[in-house]
């Protein structure tokens, strides 16, 4: 998959601006819920990244190289805050997203996930992921494929019967739940 580094930036720049207390981890949940929602609906993700399968969840793996590049360019800053038992990485939105880098589709899903997880805690999120059927059929470190998106039940079922095969896993789409 191709980075979309204009509408990845973008996406970061929309939930800092909409999402209260957003950290480093609370980001990568809601790109994670971005992406793999999209590709369940429309069958493409947002960003283009893969995600990793990590202690705290899927983790899309270009984030730190494109939050590098947004401080560079002064777009965010990361500000760190002591919080009781931990650091977090709090990001400052420097620059307002731009609307118009999205098609209405992605802005609905944009506005989707915002919505539904603003104001839960970056831990409320990790254990939502976990839940999800791309975390759980893959291992620590392993990338986590976007067609296990089809067993999170969020959107239809696909119509169609065809085999998934992974390192650990082979089910029939539309036959096996998680």
């Amino acid at each position: 998959m191709d980075i979309n580094k204009e509408k990845y930036k973008n996406a970061i720049l929309f939930f800092s601006e909409r999402v209260s207390h957003i950290g480093k981890t609370k980001l990568n949940k809601l790109l994670y819920f971005m992406d793999f929602d999209h590709y369940e609906k429309y069958g493409k993700s947002i960003t283009g990244d893969t995600y990793i399968n990590n202690d705290l969840g899927p983790v899309p793996s270009h984030v730190d190289d494109i939050l590098d590049e947004m401080t560079g360019e002064k777009l965010v800053e990361i500000s760190i805050e002591p919080v009781m038992d931990y650091i977090r990485y709090r990001l400052v939105p420097l620059a307002r997203h731009k609307p118009d880098v999205f098609k209405a589709d992605e802005v609905e899903m944009l506005c989707g996930v915002a919505d539904k997880w603003a104001n839960h805690t970056a831990r409320e999120l990790v254990i939502a992921s976990h839940g999800e059927a791309p975390w759980i059929a893959t291992r620590k470190g392993q990338e986590i494929p976007y067609s296990l998106s089809y067993y999170r039940g969020k959107f239809e079922e696909p119509s169609y019967d065809e085999e998934l095969r992974d390192d650990r896993l082979t089910v029939s789409l539309g036959t096996q739940d998680f």
